[in-house]
């Protein structure tokens, strides 16, 4: 072939089908990302949990990234920029939080996968970066057309990222956030103990005994574990109640998968109130909950179903699930990034939303004490939830707290107002009807 025969060849050929070279980047990287996400799914998918628990994001990982690597030759650079800065920018986060946890714990072994991952999604971002740059000027669009091109693509770049990526990213995060060391029991009167969720999962915790023959289960917020709850704990032991604060399902010591709104902890919650009901300190009918953020929504779906719970502290509940948010919210542009969020919880965590809270709040029996920070979205939904509630529910809002900070902030009015309700409703005596 002539040099003039191929120069007509190539310039026959559109610019955004050439082999580049921009493919067999984009191809490699996003095996790399690939790989984490099956090893994520199938193989380090928290221990305790079988095989089909993160079937559904390994297999929608598997089908989006084979997809993307066979269209991705074909396509427009404006598209093929798009999708490796979709892919990479994924891929950085789900490796940012594997590399968080090497910094702050060990190396483990999912941790591999998940470090090369965030390697492929930054070569993703550049390649992102470097398509634009590689075919500036060309077509046939003049330089007017070709800005208001640029002007409708970051445009559109930022709408993605606002109501679709970003969304997405957090909920990647939700559902990846790494373990930290928990450390030794807070003092000797705290002893370290293991027991089973109610789906066989083995959970870690501190329990304390109880002195006056209460006890109450603290249960911790969504990113954190029992060491974010303990100066509740201390709280409630110095007024002679017995405490067991443990780690939540994917967090701190336990076995399973983390999930940041909670879902399926209620297993969690049944297999710890088991574990009180078996103590000899404790008298059974005498068991409260006090939780934190989503171990307050937790509590409070764990009421609502349960009948072994005298009386719970929900401090800090907002919005549990999508339609939580729904019906606070109304129809606002601020409802779909919530959907596409709540969504990639689902298909990551493999686990189901409960009930919304509106609806348990209505149907509780259980005294309840709700406790809001603030004068902005939780304090509104504590309010809705406060108004729609049975009688035997009580609304106590802090303006000027911040969430799940009253004890810190107000420690005077809140070891009031929590003891005091505590007392009345696991005062010696009090009848309640015992689930098996």
């Amino acid at each position: 072939m002539s040099a003039a025969t191929a120069r007509h060849t190539r310039a026959a050929v559109p610019p955004h089908t050439r082999r580049d070279g921009a493919a067999t980047v984009f191809a490699v990287a996003t095996l790399v990302a690939l790989v984490h996400a099956l090893d994520d799914a199938f193989v380090h998918r928290g221990p305790g949990l079988g095989l089909g628990q993160h079937a559904l994001a390994g297999a929608i990982a598997l089908v989006a990234a084979v997809a993307a690597i066979a269209a991705f030759p074909a396509l427009r650079p404006g598209l093929r920029s798009a999708l490796a800065l979709w892919f990479g920018v994924l891929a950085i986060v789900n490796g940012a939080l594997h590399a968080n946890h090497a910094a702050a714990d060990a190396l483990a072994p999912g941790d591999v996968t998940g470090l090369l991952a965030l390697v492929a999604g930054a070569v993703l971002v550049a390649l992102a970066a470097w398509i634009p740059w590689r075919h500036r000027g060309a077509g046939p669009a003049g330089p007017w057309r070709r800005r208001a091109n640029r002007v409708l693509a970051a445009a559109g770049a930022l709408v993605a990222t606002v109501f679709v990526l970003g969304p997405m990213a957090m909920g990647v995060t939700e559902t990846h956030k790494w373990r930290e060391p928990v450390g030794p029991p807070p003092g000797p009167q705290y002893a370290s103990v293991t027991f089973r969720a109610s789906d066989g999962l083995r959970l870690a915790g501190w329990y304390r005994a109880s002195r006056n023959g209460a006890a109450v289960l603290v249960v911790h917020g969504g990113g954190g574990d029992r060491t974010g709850a303990m100066a509740h704990a201390r709280l409630l032991a110095r007024h002679g109640y017995g405490v067991l604060v443990y780690d939540a399902r994917g967090r701190g010591e336990s076995e399973g998968s983390p999930n940041g709104y909670g879902w399926d902890w209620g297993k969690d919650v049944a297999g710890a109130l088991r574990f009180l009901r078996s103590r000899p300190d404790v008298d059974p009918r005498r068991i409260g909950g006090l939780g934190l953020s989503t171990g307050a929504d937790v509590l409070v779906e764990a009421a609502a179903r349960r009948r072994d719970l005298a009386a719970i502290v929900a401090d800090g509940t907002a919005a549990g699930s999508f339609e939580d948010w729904h019906r606070l919210r109304g129809t606002e542009l601020g409802l779909p990034p919530g959907w596409v969020m709540f969504t990639t919880i689902r298909v990551l965590s493999g686990d189901a939303p409960g009930p919304p809270l509106q609806d348990l709040l209505a149907r509780m029996r259980t005294p309840t004490l709700l406790v809001s920070a603030g004068t902005q979205e939780e304090r509104d939904f504590n309010v809705l939830y406060a108004r729609s509630a049975s009688p035997s529910v009580e609304h106590w809002n802090l303006p000027d707290a911040h969430h799940t900070a009253a004890l810190r902030e107000h420690p005077r009015a809140y070891e009031r107002r929590v003891l005091a309700f505590l007392d009345r409703a696991l005062r010696p005596g009090r009848p309640i009807e015992r689930t098996p």
